[in-house]
């Protein structure tokens, strides 16, 4: 049995569960994310320094192979939403051209301004806003308390708003 080996016969069984709690115990999605996070870990192994405890390394991976599953399905939900509202209208009638080019805009707006916003504070908003997790959902990600993420994401929203009035003259 080589080292690697021994690494996932010692801890397979603890990132599971770990996994398990982040996915709100869904099984299926459990077990592909540790065979991912598995497979990250084994890639980067020769990059492991030693500096933690490698159960500790072994959840950062399930945490960041997690995240970046729960970032993919908010991109597709989002690119679902926007082709289904390609077709759909709402009464009947077609949406406002005018309308739609300023929803545009304004999103394209936001978008820039929490580009310029830290990863975590931008992630916070993009759970929030695109995935509409809860803050509780979105601490267990981010592993903070759950009062950190909703002082974040208002601080984020309010530097959001006060950038669109200051660049772009949007009020929101």
């Amino acid at each position: 049995m080589d080292a690697f080996e021994k690494i996932y016969v010692t801890y397979k069984d603890d990132i599971y569960r770990f996994v398990c709690k982040m996915t709100n115990y869904n099984y299926n999605l459990s077990e592909e994310l540790l065979a991912e996070t598995f497979y990250q870990a084994f890639i980067s192994f020769q990059r492991f320094k030693g500096a933690c405890e490698i159960k500790t390394w072994l959840c950062q991976i399930a945490k960041n192979t997690y995240s970046g599953y729960v970032r993919r399905e908010i991109r597709r939900e989002h690119l679902y939403e926007r082709l289904q509202g390609k077709y759909l209208y709402a009464n009947g009638h077609p949406p406002d051209v005018g309308q739609q080019t300023e929803d545009r805009d304004v999103l394209r707006c936001i978008q820039t301004v929490l580009a310029e916003c830290d990863p975590r504070a931008r992630d916070i908003v993009q759970y929030r806003m695109y995935a509409g997790l809860k803050f509780q959902e979105i601490a267990k990600i981010l592993d903070i308390k759950e009062a950190t993420a909703k002082v974040i994401f208002y601080r984020t929203k309010v530097f959001i708003q006060n950038q669109l009035k200051e660049r772009y003259d949007y009020e929101m």
